[in-house]
């Protein structure tokens, strides 16, 4: 929903105005995209370029390490902060609590407003959208004027005036002042948003230890070396220990989105059945003695089940109706891969490329070390 009351900037006549926003449009999404794909593409090449059974470079190791710090530093530390667009809508959509954090820039004092309790200044102000910056007109109260100066760069927690148009709003407090980075504020997720950056990695990172069993799995059943036998189980256990991050992680995030911690929304009910798939191949494995014909059957069993898997991950939460962010019913495709302007903020994408690429770099780091323990662990049986 886009508030066309508000007053941008900056306005281009309309075929230019039209074919900049397709054009501005198109770039954020291929940028999106490419930056994503690089945290992914990266953790894969710096993961692979070594074989499991060889230990991870102290270099290697304190890379791993720098990132997921990193990603951990940025998704919690800095400040959530979104635009007028963000109040107008809270305000539209009858929220609850329609205050939301605006980063602004303060362009000057209009005039002292009087209302039933106090004197408001009236500010000016200007937000930080990134193509149409929107100025609109602020009550601020007088004990918080005193803090603000022309020029000055603030997040305020603002929402829109219910008795005033749509580039009207009040100040309700001051947040924080000349902040060196903000996390995009979204709409119905708001400071919850947060844990995308760990659940979504895990999720990722769950669907690859299945890829990865499978890969390994098609190799045992070629050549009949136990050694990727040994590799596609390991796989499938670190795939089992993420999808439970996953889901509780997802748990967690429903419980103060939704009040539930299970809604047996469909994608909820797609990665327990996802988690039940894992515990199946492991059943599998414990009731057959016999290493080679256990190597076998587990090897066919993982290949037959990626395509269900990757069904259940991908197709069948995006066709059904549901309550989490990207299902059936939600136009905007998640805060992930949605089509908002809003939502193809960069700093966001970052975070997240580097998520991807820091988890797929842990787990074939934890690949290679349960990979080596195995195969030492058989090396002394056999002796």
């Amino acid at each position: 929903m886009r508030c066309w009351m508000l007053l941008p900037i900056k306005r281009l006549s309309g075929s230019n105005l039209l074919i900049s926003r397709v054009i501005i449009l198109l770039c954020c999404h291929l940028m999106k995209f490419l930056i994503q794909f690089a945290g992914v593409a990266l953790g894969l090449v710096l993961s692979l370029y070594l074989p499991l059974e060889k230990p991870r470079p102290t270099w290697w190791k304190w890379l791993v390490v720098a990132i997921l710090t990193l990603t951990t530093f940025f998704a919690l530390a800095p400040r959530t902060a979104g635009t007028f667009a963000d109040a107008v809508l809270m305000r539209r959509v009858g929220a609850a609590n329609p205050v939301v954090p605006v980063k602004v820039i303060v362009n000057e004092v209009l005039k002292q407003e009087q209302t039933d309790k106090e004197t408001m200044p009236l500010f000016m102000m200007t937000d930080f959208r990134e193509q149409e910056p929107v100025q609109a007109m602020v009550r601020v109260p007088a004990t918080m004027a005193s803090q603000l100066a022309s020029g000055q760069t603030v997040i305020v927690a603002m929402e829109r005036d219910s008795v005033g148009a749509d580039n009207m709003f009040i100040a309700r407090s001051l947040i924080a002042t000349s902040p060196w980075m903000t996390l995009p504020y979204i709409p119905q997720l708001e400071e919850r948003a947060r844990n995308l950056y760990f659940h979504v990695p895990m999720s990722w990172v769950a669907m690859l230890a299945y890829v990865v069993a499978m890969v390994f799995g098609f190799r045992y059943l070629k050549t009949r070396d136990i050694s990727y036998d040994i590799k596609s189980s390991a796989a499938a256990a670190l795939g089992t220990l993420f999808t439970i991050l996953a889901t509780v992680t997802g748990a967690i995030w429903a419980k103060f989105n939704w009040g539930e911690f299970w809604n047996w929304d469909p994608r909820q009910t797609s990665i327990f059945i996802l988690l039940m798939m894992y515990g199946a191949y492991f059943a599998l494995r414990q009731a057959i003695d016999n290493d080679e014909r256990r190597g076998r059957l587990s090897a066919v069993y993982v290949i037959f089940a990626v395509v269900p898997a990757v069904f259940l991950m991908f197709i069948m939460p995006r066709i059904l109706d549901g309550l989490h962010p990207g299902s059936g019913n939600d136009n905007n495709a998640g805060p992930l891969l949605s089509a908002n302007k809003e939502d193809l903020n960069i700093i966001k994408q970052v975070i997240f490329s580097l998520a991807f690429g820091g988890f797929t770099m842990l787990f074939f780091w934890i690949l290679s070390l349960q990979v080596r323990i195995k195969q030492l662990a058989l090396r002394n049986r056999k002796e």
